[in-house]
């Protein structure tokens, strides 16, 4: 059997360069996973849940922190819908964590209305569980787009787990830090992600955009008691939640618009 060319040189640096980039990604996601459990714990603050809307209308206690978590249900099914029917991928083993991602948006409804109709930490698991899958799932889908679509399908699994298991740690220990981790973490690699490693698809900068969308979101929350009291009637938890469902829309809306690149050599890593 003749054996197989080498590589040519250009294709052959670009290859190592990746794979260089690949070592720093995971020495950054492996030191931040473990760093969290050496840092000392931080806890779930009481007055965590004590919003500033907390009016009862129709019936529904806390009314519009509960109902603003319906568009999470609409675009968590029309992303879900997209990729049953159609969809630009590569390679269709690309869906699988952008399925697992849009379930995850859709969950966050009811976890986070289930959450907001009565506020402690026994409900509030329930909202973050939903939202730690799709953190995950989001950063699985990233791997597979600007590293490996096998990497990425493969890291799905134990990202996934790793989200959950963070919120099961801070329930069982009261220590925050590895659920902050899944979450603020998941986009710190994320970003370095788009940063190091060149797109399989047009529209990249949208999970840029999605980034701005998301961290408007926290704003909000952080001034919640302020914009209650400067509306009267909106307060600032609910307009997180609208923005974030925004942030999703525009990942939704990313897939629908984006078409495949063409280049002339794409290091996809087993």
């Amino acid at each position: 059997m003749t054996p197989p060319l080498p590589a040519p040189p250009a294709q052959a640096d670009d290859r190592a360069r990746t794979q260089r980039r690949v070592r720093l990604v995971a020495a950054v996601g492996f030191g931040g996973f473990f760093a969290v459990f050496f840092l000392p714990p931080i806890h779930q603050p009481e007055a965590y849940h004590h919003f500033a809307d907390s009016r009862t209308l129709a019936g529904i206690p806390n009314c519009l922190n509960v109902l603003s978590n319906l568009p999470f249900l609409v675009v968590g099914l029309w992303g879900l819908g997209l990729l049953t029917k159609r969809g630009n991928f590569v390679n269709s083993a690309e869906r699988l964590p952008w399925v697992v991602f849009f379930v995850g948006v859709l969950l966050t409804c009811f976890g986070s209305g289930y959450y907001h109709w009565s506020p402690d930490d026994a409900t509030l698991v329930w909202d973050r569980l939903p939202m730690t899958v799709a953190f995950m799932s989001l950063l699985s889908a990233t791997v597979a787009e600007r590293i490996s679509v096998a990497a990425g399908v493969r890291l799905l699994g134990p990202l996934v787990g790793i989200g959950i298991g963070s919120v099961c740690w801070w329930r069982w220990t009261g220590n925050l830090w590895p659920y902050a981790a899944a979450q603020y973490y998941s986009i710190l690699l994320i970003g370095l992600l788009l940063a190091l490693f060149p797109p399989r698809y047009t529209r990249g900068a949208d999970l840029l955009v999605v980034t701005g969308w998301y961290v408007l979101a926290k704003v909000a929350e952080a001034l919640d008691v302020r914009i209650f009291a400067a509306t009267g009637w909106l307060s600032g938890h609910t307009i997180k939640h609208l923005v974030a469902a925004l942030a999703v829309y525009w990942v939704l809306r990313m897939l629908i618009k984006r078409s495949p690149l063409r280049r002339p050599y794409s290091p996809d890593l087993p």
